[in-house]
């Protein structure tokens, strides 16, 4: 795997941005479908992250998409989406628990069944964002067989 020096995050139901984001020589692009995008524009931001993932000129860049909380109406609309989509990577949002962790690895799992996808072959990140996170943030790093973390560092200047 190709180190990740950077990555560029993109508001899911933003066309033009979705439609040119790889010109910019980004290692990765993330994109959101959580907080980037209103309640309205949910399903449309679904369905134009589904087609970029689809398009060829993303094929050498790393994607990630920040999907929406299991335990919203939105959630597994978007699980179910990018992974069939064929998505690098998916970031769970407001994870708390190891339990969040093996909730998603499930269902990940049986949508590459589902689909075809070889089993294991979507990575999976979880982004801690409240103090019960952090406090079980060693267990939620151990809870997946494909887990990925990512290193948040303050720039000191």
């Amino acid at each position: 795997m190709k180190p990740r020096r950077s990555m560029l995050f993109i508001p899911g139901a933003n066309a033009a941005m979705l439609s040119t984001s790889f010109v910019y020589g980004a290692d990765a692009v993330m994109f959101d479908l959580e907080d980037a995008v209103s309640l309205r524009e949910k399903d449309t931001a679904r369905l134009l992250v589904y087609q970029a993932l689809q398009h060829p000129l993303y094929q050498d860049i790393e994607t990630v998409v920040r999907i929406n909380p299991l335990n919203t109406p939105f959630g597994l609309a978007d699980l179910e989406a990018v992974v069939r989509a064929g998505v690098d990577m998916v970031r769970l949002p407001k994870t708390d628990s190891k339990e969040d962790i093996h909730e998603l690895e499930a269902h990940v799992e049986r949508i590459e069944r589902e689909c075809g996808r070889e089993v294991g072959s979507t990575k999976l990140m979880a982004a801690i964002e409240s103090a019960l996170g952090v406090v079980n943030a060693v267990e939620i790093a151990r809870a997946s067989r494909v887990w990925r973390r990512s290193r948040w560092r303050p720039s000191i200047t």
